[in-house]
């Protein structure tokens, strides 16, 4: 199974138009990173999804294509860009220093996805709520294991990439190896495990083929775990999502 994901860098795809007046030595530090998102024909791009992860910003453009990254860093800086049925895209940028810099992005489209003919309502779904799990690794809400990272570790079960994780430790179960969050209060509470959005309660991590994993995001508790996975006391365990690959892409178009 499997999905395009980012930050692959392709330039030639996105056009990065000019910085603004460049600010005198005394202006401030950090910039507002304004811009427009627009596909290969200059129509704006709706609701794509623009992050740096290296500061945990993240937003997505408007109904006209429009974004605004505000208080970025002076200098070099990488960010992503996805929308559901486009290339996804890294752009590396100069911001200036000044008050604010304009870019200007343009997305490839991936036709085979916005074919509502040859793609079904549910994959065109779970495509979605990958793309969301890309935007919370953004804005760096938990931990996150994207698809090339998992490759890299060369991993053979799911346990074996999370064993680095902060607060995570493996233990032996009778199918094989669990993983448990050092926070918990009981040692033998099992976190709760979602598998592309459905609860699966009793679940051991390793029960999932590593080759069919897209992504992997950890929550330690209540606190941390967005709403949409927690309920009731299920999460006083943590909590750690799971999202599977859709089938026709291979490996290399991940980055």
């Amino acid at each position: 199974m499997g999905i395009r994901a980012a930050p692959i860098v392709r330039f030639g795809v996105a056009c990065l138009v000019g910085v603004l007046a460049a600010a005198p030595p005394y202006a401030r530090a950090q910039t507002i990173v304004r811009g427009v998102v627009v596909d290969s024909s200059g129509k704006p791009i709706s609701e794509a999804a623009l992050a740096i992860i290296a500061i945990h910003q993240a937003t997505r453009t408007d109904d006209q294509g429009h974004f605004a990254l505000p208080s970025v860093p002076k200098g070099d800086v990488e960010i992503s860009v996805r929308r559901i049925g486009y290339e996804p895209l890294l752009v590396r940028f100069v911001v200036s220093g000044g008050p604010a810099d304009s870019i200007r992005v343009v997305l490839a489209e991936l036709p085979e996805v916005l074919d509502a003919v040859r793609v079904s309502a549910a994959e065109r779904h779970r495509r979605q709520r990958i793309e969301d799990f890309y935007f919370r690794r953004a804005r760096g809400l938990g931990t996150y294991f994207t698809r090339e990272e998992i490759l890299n570790r060369r991993a053979s079960v799911p346990s074996d990439v999370l064993r680095t994780a902060k607060g995570i430790r493996v233990v032996r179960t009778s199918a094989g190896n669990g993983v448990r969050f050092n926070s918990a209060t009981n040692a033998r509470c099992i976190p709760m495990i979602w598998v592309d959005g459905q609860r699966a309660p009793g679940m051991e991590i390793d029960e999932i083929s590593l080759n069919d994993i897209e992504g992997i995001e950890l929550y330690n508790g209540p606190a941390t775990t967005p709403a949409e996975f927690w309920q009731a006391n299920a999460a006083q365990c943590g909590t750690i999502v799971v999202w599977t690959r859709l089938p026709g892409v291979p490996d290399n178009s991940h980055p």
